[in-house]
């Protein structure tokens, strides 16, 4: 394995399109990170055009603050569109381009990285311990959404009766053999989409990252539910659901959210999340309150 730069990190991907501002979302994330870990050295992965408008559109000092590292990779052609809602009476199309994240384990300036989505808000320190562990690859199994609803049918197992869902929104990695076999072997699921989509029983049309971790964690455990992937000591994500909104921040690890719920949606509720991680899905809503959190983040971080 070829030595990197530094010991431990975090990595995200942000590719913007004409809906959603990836990079913007990429620097709160960030932020979150450098605020409430202590492994916080950080790394943006970004192609030209995205990279361009940084340099124009976010103030220099944000973001040295935010991140260490930047890797320019181009995205791939494909431009996977993907439907999204902001609450469930508004819905849009964007593409998805972060289709490469396999690449990750040789993008990472980091021997022990944690790539994560740019949606998923670090409100607490409980990945640090996997730093000073012996774990090669860890993602999160399970997930539930506000008010403890249950996942979705294809967020459990990739078609009816089918293997058990990986999420790959948070993927902790190491620099040794079994994680580059586990990346070589997302690989070539990605390469063999229609193939994999035909042997699983699950729909070609949408490309998705979960859907190849899924498979290639099958496929290293010997075609079973062996523990090849460390589970995060069970722990389940939780998320946000894209129907759900952000209604208040009351501090920078205390936010009131609206839970949409799915049977009878004249029950929405007002929770709130304190201190837990966060899969924030609706990226839209962090837009919304993504100058009150900036000012709430720079205030801790150029202190």
């Amino acid at each position: 394995m070829s030595e990197k730069e530094e010991d431990n990190g975090i990595c995200f991907f942000a590719y913007n399109n004409e809906q959603l501002d990836y990079l913007k979302l990429a620097h709160i994330a960030a932020g979150y990170v450098k605020s409430n870990m202590s492994n916080n050295k950080t790394c943006l992965v970004t192609d030209e055009g995205t990279y361009s408008w940084l340099k124009d559109s976010i103030d220099s000092k944000w973001h040295e603050t935010c991140f260490d590292h930047v890797v320019i990779a181009g995205t791939l052609d494909n431009s996977n569109p993907r439907r999204h809602f902001d609450s469930p009476w508004s819905e849009f199309t964007a593409p998805f381009h972060n289709s490469n994240k396999d690449k990750i384990f040789e993008y990472t300036p980091f021997e022990r990285t944690m790539l994560l989505d740019i949606d998923y808000i670090i409100q607490n320190n409980f990945y640090d311990y996997l730093f000073d562990s012996e774990v090669p690859i860890a993602m999160h199994r399970t997930a539930n959404y506000l008010e403890h609803q249950q996942p979705y049918m294809n967020e459990i197992s990739l078609c009816d009766g089918g293997i058990h869902h990986w999420w790959s929104t948070v993927v902790y990695f190491d620099q040794s053999y079994e994680s580059k076999v586990f990346f070589d072997t997302w690989s070539h699921v990605k390469e063999n989409w229609d193939y994999y989509s035909l042997l699983y029983q699950f729909p070609p049309a949408l490309f998705r990252t979960d859907f190849c971790v899924s498979i290639a964690s099958h496929l290293l455990n010997g075609y079973n539910e062996n523990n090849f992937v460390h589970d995060f000591m069970g722990v389940p994500m939780k998320n946000m659901d894209q129907k759900d909104d952000i209604i208040k921040i009351n501090s920078l690890n205390d936010w009131t959210l609206l839970s949409h719920n799915r049977a009878e949606q004249w029950k929405n509720l007002l929770v709130r999340n304190q201190d837990y991680n966060l899969h924030a899905m609706n990226k839209r809503a962090i837009g919304r309150i993504s100058s009150e959190l900036e000012h709430l983040l720079q205030e801790n971080l150029y202190e």
